[in-house]
């Protein structure tokens, strides 16, 4: 993915709230038209991730920058870039519908000549029209979804931040907010965080995950068999030479060295979507090295997820041991 095109990028990022080092050099990016997730256990950096990039934090270290605008505590032009979730919606209960959005809408300096404009747009989106006179206390959770996502896309800013955005949803209220979040993404640039791997897997095009402040991999989410992944293992070459051979072979999206043991690596390689790299992945494993296994890759998001973390925290014991 050309640079160029990332809306959201993230360089280098620390955070530590005291003695409490929260993030430790974070390197992601988001392109526009993306819903990246980002996974991760309770404790691994996720909220204060979206808290810095959409403004409300700064990083102690590291830059983020939105739609090429670096991101600081003067960068209004890039905070007008970004709308917000937080897993607590900042929903004004007393006000209606359209009492928050105009309120919301002045609060984001959308000239007055534009506001009902503005507002009747995502009232129309998130389909609200039936409730915009009615007091946002006396809505349904679903609904209030949709207020939520109505204000945080209202200006129609570029990046769209969701901190846990189905959480206490039922299994209806979930399905229709997956729509609503679909409606809010499309053409931004979106974040999604939560703990639900199936709303990860079911919204998201790739997946960030995130483990003790660092980000452990970055993948694509795709279950349902439009994008090809490979296991492969190669003898010969040592793991760096091995990820750099694919990495640059055309069709390949991501590599991911799953073991090196006795010069021989096994990597996991993703197609570009409804690419199929077999044939080439042959040809390279056979100049690179010698080709001792090739298969397709039959675990889920679940699992690999998981995989992720029990390898971070088996790193982390065995560092501790050593020292």
């Amino acid at each position: 993915m050309d640079v160029m095109d990332n809306v959201i990028q993230l360089r280098n990022v620390h955070k530590s709230y005291g003695r409490n080092q929260v993030l430790r050099g974070i390197d992601f990016s988001v392109a526009k038209g993306e819903i990246v997730g980002l996974l991760g256990p309770n404790g691994s950096g996720k909220t204060t991730t979206l808290r810095i990039i959409s403004g409300f934090l700064s990083p102690d270290r590291g830059a983020v920058e939105i739609c090429g605008i670096p991101m600081g505590p003067n960068a209004r032009a890039a905070r007008r870039r970004v709308g917000y979730i937080p897993e607590r919606p900042p929903l004004y209960d007393p006000l209606s519908v359209t009492q928050y959005l105009s309120f919301i809408a002045a609060a984001k300096d959308i000239p007055k000549n534009k506001r009902k404009h503005a507002m009747d747009a995502v009232i129309e989106t998130y389909n609200l029209g039936e409730v915009r006179g009615q007091p946002v206390g006396r809505l349904s959770k679903g609904f209030r979804q949709r207020v939520g996502l109505a204000q945080a896309t209202l200006g129609d800013p570029e990046v769209l931040l969701l901190d846990e955005a189905t959480n206490g949803l039922d299994p209806l209220q979930i399905v229709d907010a997956r729509e609503m979040i679909r409606r809010g993404g499309s053409g931004r640039a979106v974040i999604f965080s939560s703990h639900i791997m199936q709303e990860v897997a079911t919204l998201c095009n790739r997946v960030v995950v995130m483990h003790d402040g660092r980000v452990l991999k970055v993948e694509r989410s795709d279950t349902d068999g439009s994008v090809q992944v490979l296991d492969i293992e190669l003898a010969g070459p040592a793991p760096e030479q091995a990820t750099r051979a694919f990495e640059t072979l055309r069709g390949v999206a991501t590599v991911e060295v799953l073991t090196a043991i006795d010069r021989k690596t096994r990597l996991r390689l993703t197609a570009e979507p409804g690419g199929d790299i077999r044939a080439a992945v042959v040809r390279k494993a056979t100049e690179t090295g010698d080709l001792e296994f090739l298969a397709p890759c039959e675990t889920s998001l679940e699992d690999r997820f998981i995989e992720s973390i029990a390898a971070a925290r088996a790193a982390h014991e065995a560092s501790d041991d050593a020292s």
